[in-house]
């Protein structure tokens, strides 16, 4: 099964989204386009002959024209355009619009700094030859084990839910737990209805969340144990596109950009909130269990505090171009105030959500298309994403740093670690030595013990991953899939870390890999930049 809204969002390619500028900028200066062809389409659209267009009539116009542009970017230039705001243009303002989107690099003059980049990227991915040689493709990682012979349907959510075991759900309606020590064949195997759009599940949990594509009867919590339905929801009157449990709270986001909050225990709606002007693409919770981030088709990622009562009161961030104007496709927590987003501007990037019309914290190129699906790892030190043309990425979120985080000790233990506790102690023994019970020698013997250590973990080549723009490289590339993944989960273990890919091939593939791969694909990309 196709996804749902993949075709809307990342087959289609629009203008990146615009920055503020005054009416006065917006003169038609550009070598502009046939005026008789614009003088035509206008009549031909302008069904009541009122001489303006609407901005529904201006997207019908766009796509005659052959000027791709989403919902989304065509609002923002419609608002800088309608400089009386009366909600329609008319003729000459509609040739001023056109001049301007018609000509990419006329785009860029009205674009903020960080978008006009970000759309450069996206570009040079399809236009410059020598792309691959700033952005070589990373150290590849075969799965451990894939699994496909009893999905046989686009997989749209997997989860882990234990050690090694974990549930995957397909869109015609089959929810599947598997032991990855036990083979292929399921632990257990529940037909939940049809058609599944999307799906969340705890580790030991009471239940599976199972959001449907149907405006009615469209969420419930599963109990896989007796292969029933424990809970119905109430409050979606569209299709759920995303969904997430809390400790006892449920939420989902619908087509029609509504958040609804539920309470677990008894289905009820507690609230619902007008979020975004698109379907909802993805709704994460936070560790403090209120604040929730959302993504969207209309380009935003939003945040906002469950506690807080109706919006704007309860907005506590709105980054409005969280994907340079394009579809933000997924957005996940990576600390107490930062989260990562990935968009079909075939990026992803790292934001502080205090400050939301800053540039993001970081940008983790390398991807060629758009870029479905993100995972984090637990200690929040590395990531996952997952695109629509089947590549899997392994990112360090900071790669300062990186080496002495993942290097090891001659006992096995982690250098960052150990210098901490060296420097601990040295903090003690001259604590004691301004008692006048501490050892001066002992100080100088642990002095030099952590400038020894700090050498060797000195971010010699941490740089290599990160190019002259700032931009981070990946780490490792996870291989398996053959067509777009857009489900992601990581796992870590005493030893290692395991990672889950779903995808619209109808496979799950699991990845299984050390520290001392991550080091070794950190060199190897290191020296594929510098070459």
């Amino acid at each position: 099964m196709f996804c749902r809204w993949a075709q809307a969002s990342c087959e289609e390619e629009e203008i990146s989204a615009m920055a503020p500028r005054s009416p006065s900028k917006l003169a038609a200066d550009d070598t502009p386009m046939d005026p008789e062809e614009l003088k035509q389409v206008f009549q031909r659209i302008d069904l009541d002959n009122s001489g303006t267009l609407e901005l529904e009539e201006l997207e019908t116009a766009a796509r005659e024209l052959g000027v791709k542009c989403s919902k989304n970017s065509l609002k923002k230039v419609f608002k800088l355009i309608d400089i009386d705001q009366s909600g329609s243009i008319d003729f000459d303002e509609f040739s001023i619009f056109f001049a301007k989107v018609s000509n990419p690099d006329r785009i860029k003059e009205v674009l903020s700094q960080a978008s006009a980049a970000f759309l450069d990227y996206r570009n040079s991915v399809e236009q410059d030859p020598s792309f691959a040689k700033h952005f070589p493709i990373p150290q590849a990682v075969k799965p451990a084990a894939k699994y496909n012979r009893h999905l046989n349907a686009t997989v749209e959510s997997v989860r882990w839910v234990g050690d090694g075991i974990f549930l995957a759900a397909t869109g015609e309606g089959k929810l599947l737990s598997f032991d990855i020590s036990g083979g292929d064949e399921p632990l257990k195997r529940c037909e939940v209805g049809s058609p599944v759009y999307c799906m969340d599940a705890h580790a030991g949990g009471r239940g599976v969340l199972v959001g449907y594509g149907t405006k009615t009867d469209n969420m419930v919590l599963w109990n896989m144990a007796e292969d029933q339905v424990a809970q119905r929801f109430q409050g979606q009157t569209t299709p759920i596109f995303s969904c997430c449990l809390g400790k006892d709270i449920a939420l989902s986001g619908g087509k029609d950009g509504m958040v609804v909050l539920n309470d677990l225990e008894t289905g009820a709606c507690i609230r619902t909130w007008q979020v975004h002007e698109g379907l909802v693409t993805s709704i994460a919770l936070a560790k403090d269990g209120h604040q929730v981030c959302t993504a969207s088709r209309d380009g935003r990622v939003v945040v906002f505090d469950i506690n807080a009562g109706e919006l704007p009161a309860c907005l506590v961030s709105d980054i409005e171009d969280a994907a340079a104007g394009y579809t933000v496709c997924h957005a996940v927590w990576c600390g107490e105030d930062e989260l990562l987003s990935a968009g079909d501007d075939y990026c992803v990037k790292r934001w502080d959500v205090r400050k939301p019309r800053d540039p993001p914290l970081a940008s983790y190129m390398g991807h060629t298309s758009c870029v479905r699906s993100l995972a984090v790892s637990p200690d929040g030190s590395l990531f996952a994403s997952g695109a629509v043309d089947s590549s899997v990425r392994l990112w360090a979120m900071k790669p300062t740093g990186l080496r002495s985080r993942l290097s090891k000790t001659e006992d096995g233990a982690s250098i960052s670690d150990f210098l901490e506790q060296l420097k601990k102690r040295r903090e003690e023994v001259i604590e004691r030595v301004h008692e006048g019970e501490g050892d001066l020698s002992e100080v100088r013997e642990l002095n030099e013990e952590i400038e020894t250590l700090e050498q060797k973990a000195k971010e010699k080549g941490d740089k290599g991953i990160i190019d002259s723009s700032g931009y981070i490289r990946a780490l490792l590339g996870l291989s398996g899939h053959t067509l777009t993944v857009g489900t992601l989960a990581w796992q870590d273990y005493e030893g290692g870390h395991r990672i889950l890919s779903g995808s619209q091939d109808e496979a799950v593939c699991v990845f299984d890999f050390t520290d001392e791969e991550i080091m070794e694909g950190f060199s190897t990309m290191t020296r594929q930049c510098s070459s």
